[in-house]
Formats: structure tokens, sequence, C-alpha cells
């Protein structure tokens, strides 16, 4: 990647502007990032809705959001990333990307999603946050450094070297912004049904009496609501991985000085023109 070539600042930010940037980034590229929602999403959707049948709906919707949604993170990442550094953002180029890279990604994001999973357990989730951050930037390192073997590993603890505590923060913000986000956008699609087509998708089929069993039949056996919920699942993760994408470009300007070295580079080339 060319970092003169960069489409935006690349400056040191806060969690609060990468959140800002990705909801800038996902407006200007709705459409592509819609796209690979539907292309990633359609799939385990569609199986959780059928799995609702059986009382299994939430179970199979969880489990197939958190194997094969970082492969669209690593699709967003791949589209992103390139269009950033002044490459054209399109659906195909950033699949092509991610099917480059297959192998590599097939075999790291289900294990770092496995070993998440399993120091929830052990740990009651109080080591969650910590794991996941250790291993956020698999994507980006994989796409768009190129890294293999070892180095993977190596260089995601490089980057996070003397900013561990921090990154750990912006995870926390980021996931918290995006839970935010997804219920809101929950809360107005069931309202928008109850009222525009007399269909209720959740609140009002819930008798708030006794709202714990209610709400535990329905996430089982309500394929509606089943398939809703997972789908606001699907629309908002790229947004939340674009932030954590910005959080990336941000921890390497950080470290790397990447805004002094291209702020060099723009002046060089001035002044060989010049002369």
């Amino acid at each position: 990647m060319k970092l003169d070539a960069a489409t935006l600042a690349l400056e040191p930010r806060s969690v609060g502007e990468c959140i800002d940037l990705a909801v800038l980034f996902y407006r200007r590229h709705a459409t592509k990032l819609l796209t690979l929602s539907l292309l990633f999403g359609v799939v385990p959707v569609a199986a959780g809705v059928v799995a609702s049948s059986n009382g299994t709906g939430w179970l199979w919707s969880g489990l197939l959001f958190v194997f094969v949604s970082p492969f669209l993170g690593a699709a967003v990442v791949a589209g992103a990333g390139h269009h950033v550094f002044g490459e054209e953002f399109t659906v195909k180029s950033a699949l092509q990307n991610v099917g480059a890279r297959l192998g590599t990604l097939a075999l790291l994001l289900p294990a770092a999603r496995i070993a998440y999973g399993a120091v929830s357990v052990m740990c009651w989730g109080l080591l969650t946050v910590p794991v996941a951050t250790r291993y956020g930037f698999l994507s980006e390192v994989v796409i768009l450094e190129q890294l293999r073997g070892y180095r993977i590993a190596t260089r995601c603890a490089e980057i996070l070297r003397d900013m561990y505590a921090d990154a750990c923060g912006r995870y926390v913000a980021i996931a918290g912004f995006a839970f935010g986000v997804s219920s809101i956008l929950f809360i107005l699609l069931d309202l928008g049904s109850q009222v525009l087509l007399g269909i209720p998708v959740f609140a009002a089929k819930v008798s708030w009496a006794v709202a714990a069993d209610d709400i535990l039949n329905l996430l089982a056996y309500d394929p509606l609501l089943v398939g809703v919920l997972s789908a606001t699942w699907w629309l908002v993760y790229p947004l939340a991985r674009l932030a954590w994408f910005f959080c990336y470009l941000d921890a390497r300007v950080r470290k790397e000085g990447w805004d002094v070295e291209i702020a060099l580079r723009v002046e060089a080339r001035r002044l060989a023109h010049a002369y």
C-alpha cells in the first residue's frame, strides 16, 4: 500500500473520532457494505429462522454470527483498507483480496473465536475483552500487511505494545456503540412492523408479567424475531468493524509515525518537482 496515496489524513485519533470516520465511511459506501452484509449474512439469518422450528433459532443464529462474521469483517477491512490508500473499493476486489488469503483466514479467524469462547467460559467473561483485543487486528495483518506464519501473532503484539490498555478501552467503547446502534435499529424495525404492517416482532408479543420466560421462548421458537434480530447484527457489524479498522490505522500512526512519513514523502516530491 502506498502511504502517500492515502485518501484521508493519517493522524492520531480518539476512539470517538474513529467511530465518526466509520459512520462517514459507511454512509459513503453504504451500498457496497450492505451488499457484503447480504452476501455473508443471508445464509446464517436463514439458518436461524429455519432452526427456530425446533427451538434452536437463537443458538444457530448466534453461533453462525460468531464464526462467519469475522469473514465479513475481513472483506470490510480489505475494501476499506485498500480504499484508504488510494485504490477503488468494490465488492469484487474486497472478495478477491479475502479469497487470496482465505487459507490463512480460515485457520486463524475461527481459532481466535474459539479462544474467545473458551476464555469467556473459564473466566466468566472477565478476560474476553483482553483476548479479543490481543487478536483483534488479525485481518489487517493478514490482508493489508500480508504476513504469514508466526509473524502474524508477533505483529499483532507489536502493534499493541505500550497501548494495550487503551486498545482494550477502545474495543469496549466500539462494542458498546455497536450494541446501542443495533438495539435502536431493532426497536425501530419492531415499531415500524407493528405500526405500518400490523405485524408485531417483539414488544407486543411479550407479557411483561412473565417477560423472562416469554423472551426465551420467542428467541427459541419465533422465526420472525430470530430473523429480524440477527439481521440487525449483520447490518451493524460492518460499522463496528470499520471503527476498529480505523483504530488500527491510529495505532500505526502513533507507533510508526505514518503521518510524519507521509508528510516527508509529500514534501520530498514537491521539492523534486520544484527543481
